[in-house]
């Protein structure tokens, strides 16, 4: 198999010297109270460049820099999509294992059952759908934990061009939404709900014999 490279510009020592990443890091890290990560805080101020720097000390086994979600199980990718903030996503996008997997799961749930997708959708960052929905590692239809999924996200609030550009990709996938369907989240797939059985009515002539 091919090693497959990272895209100029990915990496922090392409552009920073050591010290300058620490610089960066400092304002992160000095601050981090164990309740925001410095890589969430990071993204959530659009700083992709201090993100650039946790990760160099990240790969490199730093202590202090491998925490990234919240307790709320939220990631720097949901924190992104809720803001806007696509330069993040790309370069969060750009990063991928020696086989060419994404290191992102841009299809995890916050506790809410929120992907970065139905975030983005939702609060009408154009850019985040738009970008997100050219990656064909997302899946354009997890609901959140009440069953609304992105395009229903979008579509209740008036994004109906976002919520559109969502129905296309997931006929586009395969992957639209059955018909009385629910979200497994073990399974990470939809299943549709059987009928309910209605209860039989109980013959009246029957009860006008007991009575005689």
């Amino acid at each position: 198999m091919t090693e497959k490279t990272l895209p100029p510009g990915s990496l922090a020592e392409e552009e920073m010297t050591p010290e300058e990443m620490q610089v960066l890091c400092s304002e992160y890290t000095k601050t981090y109270d164990g309740q925001i990560p410095p890589m969430w805080k990071a993204a959530f101020d659009n700083n992709v460049k201090a993100m650039k720097a946790l990760h160099y000390f990240y790969r490199r086994g730093v202590d202090g820099f491998d925490a990234c979600n919240r307790e709320d199980r939220s990631m720097p990718s949901h924190i992104a999509c809720l803001r806007g903030n696509v330069s993040v996503i790309e370069w969060l996008a750009s990063l991928h294992w020696y086989d060419g997997r994404l290191v992102t799961n841009f299809n995890l749930r916050d506790d809410g059952g929120h992907t970065p997708l139905w975030l983005a959708a939702g609060w009408g960052w154009e850019q985040c759908v738009q970008f997100l929905l050219t990656l064909p590692q997302v899946h354009p239809c997890i609901p959140d934990i009440h069953g609304i999924t992105p395009e229903q996200a979008a579509r209740r609030v008036g994004y109906n061009e976002i919520a559109d550009a969502i129905k296309i990709r997931a006929k586009e996938l395969g992957v639209t939404v059955p018909e009385n369907a629910y979200w497994d989240e073990p399974d990470k797939r939809f299943y549709v709900k059987e009928p309910e059985e209605v209860p039989e009515e109980e013959d009246d002539d029957e009860d006008d014999e007991d009575m005689e």
